[in-house]
């Protein structure tokens, strides 16, 4: 008998669960037109350009069809989550927001239950959450959307400054083999301030995969400053869809560090809409053993005078793969913009990849654009200068390449995310007491 394909687990899920997820017919009719799109045009493949890369048979072996297991006590989440002195903790277990596990919002910071929403205000819930589209990019989106039922709102209010982050934290209890669906929308008002720090963990060793739709809306003159750290376990998966529009004169950094899990695809697709918007997106993943890493990048210029930056660093080892593509539109109303993309990789053996496409797409002259791409090895003169100083070639090589990985983790604004960043890094190579010894 042949074995069931996702999209046919995925509508058998969809039969036997979404009488259970709430919000009336309001809901119901939302989830079965995003499931009729997904089952007509399919989940995304190797014929899908910006997908090629990725190894879609391993996305498949998840359990699409699982029934939701029971979620842990408190305690056991609690203790897999980073200690941030002050931050304003709001957590997700199995895409679901915990209470419990979340800290009280400060005056100026609203978060809010997208399950309880769905259930007491379906029609507003509606209307806040985005629809997915149709394009390949966005059928995962889809998927969430097909399954909506839980989450989280994140709005803080305009002219608002929030002192202390907000930790974010998806914790996946991985008690059995399932899908967790998940919606994050974070809203920051004009003017606002924001840092927000998004956390993956699992709690088990069984094989789950997280899929989250999120969207971050950015009112003139506020800044985000967005920090992400993927610490899954070894069976866990990831794949997200972040849709960030990003008003006049407003700024938002992104800080991804892939240091964990089976398997990522990272979606993100940022529109800078009003004249002088800025973005600054640094990433580093690691890919070792046979874990994949597979980024997605598209940065739309729209408003005059808007800015990018933009430097990602990859290290694959073992079996390893790896991808970043990258791509920066800039329309013709974006005059006097300026765009720079640069793409590292370090291949630690001979069996690793990564592949790396940055693309630009220029449609005006009074513009600076630049984009590069490197990958290779290290520099054997470098390792013979460690040498001579007396370290083996083992520890030499492992400590360029920490050197290599810390560069774009110093720039972390939070130190605790900073201090676990480079604890995971440490951990992954040779010698990791002497690179401890040396930061």
């Amino acid at each position: 008998m042949t074995a069931a394909s996702p999209i046919e687990r995925i509508s058998a899920a969809h039969a036997r669960l979404a009488p259970r997820l709430g919000g009336g017919a309001a809901w119901a009719r939302r989830r079965h037109a995003a499931l009729g799109r997904l089952v007509e045009r399919g989940l995304p493949d190797r014929r899908d350009e910006n997908w090629k890369y990725l190894d879609h048979a391993r996305i498949g072996e998840y359990a699409f069809d699982a029934e939701p297991a029971a979620r842990p006590a408190p305690d056991s989440a609690a203790a897999r989550l980073l200690g941030v002195p002050g931050a304003h903790r709001v957590v997700l277990v199995d895409g679901r927001h915990s209470a419990p596990l979340s800290t009280p919002a400060p005056t100026g910071l609203e978060v809010v239950d997208i399950a309880d929403l769905i259930e007491r205000d379906p029609e507003g819930a509606n209307s806040l959450l985005r629809a997915p589209g149709d394009a390949a990019d966005d059928r995962y989106a889809l998927l969430a959307d097909a399954f909506a039922a839980g989450g989280v709102l994140i709005r803080v209010a305009a002219g608002c400054e929030v002192a202390e982050p907000v930790y974010l934290a998806h914790v996946t209890t991985a008690g059995s083999p399932a899908v967790h669906q998940a919606r994050v929308v974070v809203d920051a008002g004009a003017g606002a301030r924001l840092t927000l720090f998004e956390h993956f963990v699992a709690l088990g060793e069984a094989a789950a995969l997280g899929n989250l739709a999120a969207e971050l809306a950015l009112g003139e003159g506020s800044a985000v400053s967005h920090l992400r750290l993927h610490e899954h376990g070894p069976a866990a998966a990831q794949v997200e869809t972040w849709v960030v529009r990003a008003a006049a004169h407003s700024r938002y950094e992104q800080h991804l560090l892939v240091l964990g899990g089976r398997l990522l695809r990272s979606n993100l697709d940022l529109v800078l809409e009003g004249a002088h918007a800025a973005c600054r997106l640094d990433g580093l993943f690691l890919a070792d053993g046979d874990r994949q890493v597979d980024l997605l990048t598209k940065v739309t210029h729209r408003g005059a005078a808007t800015e990018t930056v933009q430097e990602y660093r990859g290290v694959a080892a073992a079996r390893g793969r790896g991808a970043f593509n990258g791509r920066v539109t800039v329309e013709a109303s974006a005059r006097g913009s300026n765009a720079s993309q640069t793409s590292r990789n370090l291949l630690l053996s001979p069996l690793a990849e990564i592949n790396t496409r940055p693309q630009l797409e220029i449609n005006v002259d009074d513009v600076q654009c630049r984009h590069g791409a490197t990958t290779g090895t290290l520099d054997d003169e470098h390792v013979f200068y460690l040498r001579s100083r007396g370290l083996d070639e083992a520890a030499a090589r492992a400590l360029l390449t920490f050197a290599f990985c810390r560069d774009l983790i110093g720039r972390v604004p939070l130190a605790a995310v900073r201090e676990a960043a480079e604890a995971l890094v440490a951990g992954a190579l040779p010698d990791r007491d002497l690179i401890r010894g040396a930061v």
